[in-house]
């Protein structure tokens, strides 16, 4: 989705650009480079799947993803379509995360799933795939969250899907609340389960929903070292980068550095001035 020029990649690594997809995708360059991104992400779903008629599943990882295993076994089951749920379980409460929260940007996560080749697959990703044409910007108050709402209907449109439902699948800020990350011996686990996949979503860079709950990191102990570990990793890689380079679609959003404190400090001000008009 961007102009950077990639070089001496890894055998069997193919690059794909947007500009390479069906034509009635147009990228709206009207919205912000984040909503343009995710908008994408059927449309490429699609394009991989027409070019491959040999394919017989396509699995989506969010670039923020870490794989700390194999995840075959979570695939393998009988189904044709894998989401990955925000919750398992109740949330505990918390002043950063709730129900409401959740609920207004879908019961599925957008940055891991898959599907296996068949009518039904090819048929729902054509209708996410047009929705997300022009229904795909992030605004809550309008009920838009990018293109993650429209998995709420993928259960619909294929009665075989199943709902991951291992502890230690896309661990992420949205899971710290509800499941305890440890160390046994050497090995990680979530919940006592093996731990596949970590999500940093909103930890390096804005994240238009997870951004703002970046304090729920001192939550877990090691879910904070695994970060650290995720950013010296991530940093090894800026020299890769050019300086000033800019999206090949979309705008860039002006994000203020101390966003996160003028936010608080804006919530407390409106607190106060109930507090006055009440009393």
């Amino acid at each position: 989705m961007d102009s950077l020029t990639l070089g001496n990649l890894p055998k069997g690594i193919q690059i794909l650009s947007a500009t390479d997809l069906d034509k009635s995708f147009v990228p709206n360059n009207e919205w912000f480079d984040f909503e343009v991104l995710a908008a994408s992400r059927p449309w490429f779903a699609l394009g991989i799947l027409n070019k491959n008629p040999h394919c017989r599943q396509i699995t989506f990882l969010a670039p923020s993803v870490q794989l700390f295993q194999p995840f075959t076994k979570i695939t393998e089951e009988n189904g044709i379509a894998f989401l990955t749920p925000h919750m398992l379980k109740p949330l505990p409460a918390s002043s950063i995360l709730d129900d409401k929260r959740i609920l207004n940007i879908g019961m599925y996560h957008a940055g891991s799933w898959s599907m296996k080749r068949s009518e039904q697959t090819l048929t729902t990703l054509e209708w996410w795939a047009v929705r997300t044409r022009d229904r795909a910007q992030f605004d809550l108050c309008e009920g838009m969250n990018m293109d993650q709402l429209w998995l709420n209907y993928v259960p619909v449109w294929i009665p075989e899907t199943v709902k991951i439902a291992q502890p230690g699948w896309h661990f992420g800020l949205h899971s710290i609340l509800a499941k305890k990350l440890s160390v046994s011996n050497g090995n990680i686990l979530a919940d006592e389960q093996p731990l596949y996949s970590v999500d940093f979503a909103g930890l390096t860079y804005f994240d238009p929903i997870w951004s703002d709950h970046i304090g729920l990191v001192p939550e877990s102990p090691v879910f904070r070292d695994l970060l650290e570990k995720y950013r010296t990793t991530i940093r090894s890689f800026q020299q890769y980068v050019p300086a000033g380079q800019q999206p090949a679609c979309g705008k860039l959003p002006d994000i203020k550095s101390n966003r996160l404190i003028r936010n608080r400090i804006a919530k407390k001000l409106r607190g106060l001035t109930q507090y006055i008009d009440q009393f």
